[in-house]
């Protein structure tokens, strides 16, 4: 997945939905519907490598909707309609959608020189996939909160280019208020030299490894990316676990928790399928984990095969975890590489007091589990 930033041009239009006849109309303007159109072109600069084979990617953007120096459209609505914003605490804005229709195309191509089997196409758009949040004045839960649109693309030849993409994003839905989640955990392995392990202090939070040397280092990957990395592996024939563990900078209990990383599970040599863990724990004890085994399913707690996820190729992983005194579910989300899962599991109810007291994350490598697997950007957020 390539995340884009820098668009050649942005055009949006946001107006108040009209009442179908005797519709009742919205109890306060927090109620009211809105139809967003959002246009303009986002630049790519994708280059293809073979001229052979298709270079495949998923460009994901997200256009700006409420953006610094009250930019963008929701902004302007929130003036315009003088719609009451949360006195006191820090929120963002969001827009939860009810339908929506995104397209996008082909708008500037390039090949250099003599072209050689080149080509280029858009395959297939869809809506980044719906982030969720707490309700900043009603503190209840709040989803389909737009995200941007992924769109997968391809080009062929070692000289083509695929320079612009344009969009045309139609969106009906209402503007929200969103609190924000605090951050609890953060990696960061870019101050870590090559071949060292991750330091103790990360980001935000804490970090410690167990595992012998030269299990759990931090690398430049073998795949094109922008930070370092996290690689571990077990030789085979050591009994020790490799395990990386982020502890939380607090242990707030019930609430919304949110993880995510960038992971690679790479086809290993010698016919060692990489096998792969996360773990979600208390200070000692874990109740929920996550294997990605050697047959390239996702299997949860030993027992629930979630479905499958992609090898070769990088990819997000996001688990939001809602805990609280009657239950505790975890939906699991796999985005890019061509991964395509999305599914909600309930914590067992012997461990979900355990969920109450969450503490830390492991990302580890077990008993008979050998190879070689890379992660990144870990973060883990909460929101009462």
């Amino acid at each position: 997945m390539k995340v884009l930033t820098d668009f050649a041009g942005q055009n949006w239009l946001i107006t108040p939905a009209a009442l179908a006849v005797g519709e009742n109309p919205p109890v306060s303007i927090h109620d009211q519907t809105f139809l967003l159109t959002l246009t303009g072109v986002v630049i790519a600069n994708l280059e293809g490598n073979s001229s052979s084979q298709w270079l495949h990617e998923t460009l994901s953007f997200l256009p700006d909707m409420a953006g610094p120096q009250g930019s963008g459209p929701l902004n302007w609505a929130i003036q315009r309609f003088a719609i009451p914003t949360p006195i006191g605490q820090n929120f963002k804005i969001g827009f939860s959608l009810e339908e929506w229709a995104p397209f996008a195309s082909l708008s500037s191509i390039f090949d250099q020189d003599q072209s050689i089997n080149a080509g280029f196409a858009v395959d297939v758009w869809r809506p980044t996939h719906f982030a969720s949040g707490t309700d900043a004045f009603t503190h209840l839960p709040v989803g389909n909160i737009f995200s941007g649109i992924d769109v997968d693309v391809a080009v062929q030849d070692t000289d083509a280019w695929i320079y612009r993409v344009g969009y045309n994003i139609t969106l009906l839905g209402k503007i929200v208020f969103l609190s924000l989640p605090e951050i609890l955990f953060s990696s960061d392995f870019d101050p870590t030299p090559d071949g060292d392990p991750p330091s103790a202090v990360q980001a935000v939070g804490t970090a410690s490894v167990d595992a012998p040397a030269g299990s759990v280092i931090v690398v430049d990957p073998p795949f094109v990316h922008s930070d370092k990395w996290m690689q571990i592996s077990r030789p085979p024939n050591t009994p020790n676990l490799a395990n990386f563990v982020g502890i939380l900078t607090e242990v707030p209990g019930d609430g919304v928790y949110n993880f995510s990383s960038f992971m690679f599970v790479p086809i290993s040599k010698n016919d060692l399928e990489a096998i792969a863990s996360i773990s979600f724990e208390t200070s000692s004890q874990p109740f929920l984990h996550l294997d990605f085994l050697s047959d390239s399913t996702l299997r949860v707690d030993d027992t629930t095969v979630l479905g499958s996820f992609p090898r070769t190729q990088p990819f997000i992983l996001q688990v939001t975890l809602n805990v609280s005194a009657l239950q505790t579910t975890a939906r699991v989300v796999l985005l890019g590489g061509g991964a395509s899962l999305d599914q909600t599991y309930t914590v067992p109810a012997g461990n979900q007091p355990f969920s109450r007291q969450f503490a830390q994350l492991r990302v580890w490598q077990g008993f008979g589990d050998f190879g070689v697997f890379y992660a990144s950007n870990i973060v883990v957020t909460v929101e009462g």
